[in-house]
This record gives C-alpha cells, structure tokens and sequence, in this order.
C-alpha cells in the first residue's frame, strides 16, 4: 500500500482505515481530482463546443465532472462514519425550530 497523498490525508481525518476504507479513500481522491481536472479544463475551453458540424454541444468534461461528482456523494451519503459532516472548530448548530406567527 503507498502512501497516501495530502488529498487522501485530508479525506480520511485521522481515522484508522482498514484495507477496503482505505481503498475506499483512494477512490474518492480519485474522483476529486478528476473533478479538479474537468474544471480546470472547461475554465480552459468552456462549458460549449463545437461537434464536427459546427453546432454548440456541451463540453464531454462537462459530464466527466457532473458525473465524478455525483459519484462522491453517493459515497458521503453511503458512509457518513468515513466521510461524515465534520464541523469546524468552535462552530455550535442549532436545531431549526420554526415559530408560528399570529393564530
């Protein structure tokens, strides 16, 4: 197993990876670069090509990231214990409790 990247540092937070969350890391990283990738590419080019006849077609990196991204969280909401909501420091929730107004 090579070690891991800042990327996939930063992914796994500390946890005690056993050898298929640590696959599972990987993956993610993966998906988070390729994400990365296609942005950088239709900052580039755009987010609109020509086909070979010349009309506008949405750029392929377009779907590379749509679906790359798709894929992540699908992967967050599968294992919340690996990549669950992580808040930061000092920052206190409160629960949504809507008031009624008038009667």
């Amino acid at each position: 197993m090579a070690a891991f990247t800042d990327l996939e540092d930063r992914i796994s937070a500390g946890h005690s990876l056993n050898g298929f969350d640590t696959e599972v890391v990987e993956t993610v990283a993966g998906l988070i670069r390729r994400v990365r990738d296609a942005e950088r590419i239709i900052t580039a080019e755009g987010p609109i090509i020509e086909d070979e006849k010349g009309m506008p077609v949405e750029h392929p990196a377009v779907k590379v990231e749509r679906m790359a991204s798709a894929e992540i969280r699908g992967w967050v909401k599968e294992r919340p214990d690996l990549f669950g909501k992580q808040e930061a420091p000092g920052v206190k929730r409160r629960k949504f409790e809507p008031k009624i107004v008038g009667g």
